[in-house]
């Protein structure tokens, strides 16, 4: 899984939240984006899913805890990939 691809649809799924606002930076907080925690694990849920990935329910739980940015989004990502 390549990353550029990774981030290509966090991207994708972050603006579709924001409604079609695309222009943000990958360290911003995901809070100041406008997503709320429902916000977040719905976009989780929906990535692992266009991604063909899996992780584990206490896995979800942390990255809903600790996801700051979409760069947090990406690297949770990328790291379930590696399995």
């Amino acid at each position: 899984m390549k990353r550029a691809a990774v981030r290509a649809v966090v991207h994708r799924f972050i603006s579709r939240l924001m409604e079609g606002q695309d222009d943000f930076d990958d360290n911003a907080s995901l809070a100041q984006l406008g997503l709320d925690k429902e916000d977040i694990e719905e976009l989780i849920f929906h990535l692992e899913d266009e991604l063909g990935l899996t992780a584990f329910t206490a896995e979800e739980d942390q990255m809903l805890k600790t996801a700051r940015t979409a760069n947090d989004l990406r690297r949770f990502l990328m790291e379930i990939g590696r399995r």
